[in-house]
C-alpha cells in the first residue's frame, strides 16, 4: 500500500483529498526522508485525532490527519464544510493541545510553507529562516519542476495570509472544550 492510500484510509470516510498529496506522497515514496526538517508525511494509523480530542468522533471528524511533527504534533485538513479537502486550512494541533493554529488557507499554500524546511511547522519562529533550509532542497526543486511554486524565505506571509482568510483553530478548539467540559475547560 502506498503512502497516499494509507493516508486515504486513514481519514472520515468520503473525505476527498487534494491530488498533490498524492504526488507528494508518489514522490516521498520514491524518495524516502528527509523531505522538509523534522516533519512527516504520515497517516493518523494510531488514532491521534481521536484521542486529541479526547474520544468525540464527531469533532475529529473535521479533521483528516495526513502528517505530524517529532513530537506527535498532527497537521491535518480542517474540514469546515464536508468532506472535500482540496480548498480547506492546513491546520497544526499541537501534541500537547498548544500552538494550535492554522498553517495555510489551501494544501498548495501548505507545499511552499513546507518547502522552507522548518524543523517543526507548530514551533519554530516561521518569521525566521529555518535553521536547516538544506533539508527541504531537493523538495523545493521537486515542487518548482512538479507545480511550479516557489518557496519564499520565510514562513512567515503563508501563515499571516492563512490567519486573514480562515476561522481561527484556537477559537474553534476553546469552543469546543467550553461544549464538551464547561466553563472551567
Amino acid at each position: 500500500m502506498t503512502r497516499f492510500q494509507r493516508i486515504q484510509a486513514s481519514v472520515p470516510a468520503g473525505v476527498e483529498l487534494p491530488d498533490a498529496l498524492r504526488r507528494i506522497c508518489d514522490y516521498l515514496d520514491q524518495t524516502d526522508y528527509p523531505i522538509s526538517g523534522c516533519m512527516r508525511l504520515r497517516p493518523d494509523d494510531y488514532g491521534g485525532l481521536l484521542a486529541w480530542f479526547d474520544g468525540d468522533t464527531a469533532m475529529a471528524a473535521h479533521f483528516a490527519c495526513f502528517g505530524a511533527g517529532p513530537d506527535g504534533s498532527l497537521v491535518a485538513f480542517w474540514l469546515l464544510d464536508g468532506t472535500d479537502a482540496r480548498q480547506v486550512p492546513v491546520v497544526h494541533l499541537g501534541s500537547e493541545g498548544c500552538d494550535n493554529r492554522v498553517l495555510a488557507k489551501n494544501f498548495q499554500d501548505f507545499l511552499q510553507l513546507f518547502g522552507v524546511g522548518y524543523a517543526e511547522l507548530g514551533f519554530d519562529d516561521l518569521n525566521q529562516p529555518p535553521d536547516d533550509p538544506g533539508s527541504a532542497q531537493n523538495l523545493r526543486a521537486w515542487l518548482q519542476r512538479e507545480f511550479a511554486l516557489t518557496c519564499p524565505a520565510t514562513g512567515a506571509s503563508i501563515v499571516e495570509e492563512a490567519r486573514r482568510a480562515c476561522p481561527d483553530i484556537q477559537h474553534a478548539i476553546d469552543e469546543w472544550l467550553t461544549s464538551r467540559y464547561g466553563e472551567k475547560a
